[in-house]
């Protein structure tokens, strides 16, 4: 079984933020991540790159080609993913794509405030129900 955090966030997020996202995200999903992945356009995030260090997990950047390959498999869209990441949903598309043939998604992208989290994985997780959650989403 193989299971990726997909991870999408806005530029300059430091690594305790995206930790907290991920490990929200796995605490909602029942489900602890192998492997971290990310868009191209994220690949510069020092925040990123630091979280997967301090997790000890690898961090993927997908190509774009990868990405727009499993665009259709995500489950929620966002205009502006769409407009700067050429993908309806970075963190979706990233976790789909970096978990590989036949990956499935859990649920449907978890927002921590700043940061999205999607888990996909290869194997028999179970199934979250089909609507986004958001965390900490000022008001």
């Amino acid at each position: 079984m193989v299971t990726v955090a997909g991870i999408g966030c806005r530029k300059g997020i430091p690594s305790d933020v995206i930790i907290t996202a991920i490990r929200v995200a796995e605490r909602t999903s029942g489900v602890k991540a192998d492997s971290l992945a990310t868009a191209p356009l994220k690949a510069g995030e020092a925040g990123l790159a630091e979280a997967a260090k301090a997790l000890s997990l690898s961090l993927e950047i997908v190509t774009q080609e990868r990405l727009e390959a499993v665009a259709a498999e995500t489950m929620t869209f966002s205009q502006a993913s769409l407009d700067h990441a050429g993908t309806p949903s970075v963190s979706e598309a990233s976790a789909l794509a970096a978990a590989g043939a036949g990956a499935r998604l859990v649920a449907p992208r978890l927002i921590v405030g700043d940061v999205t989290v999607a888990i996909a994985t290869t194997g028999n997780a179970p199934r979250g129900n089909d609507c986004a959650i958001e965390y900490g989403e000022e008001e």
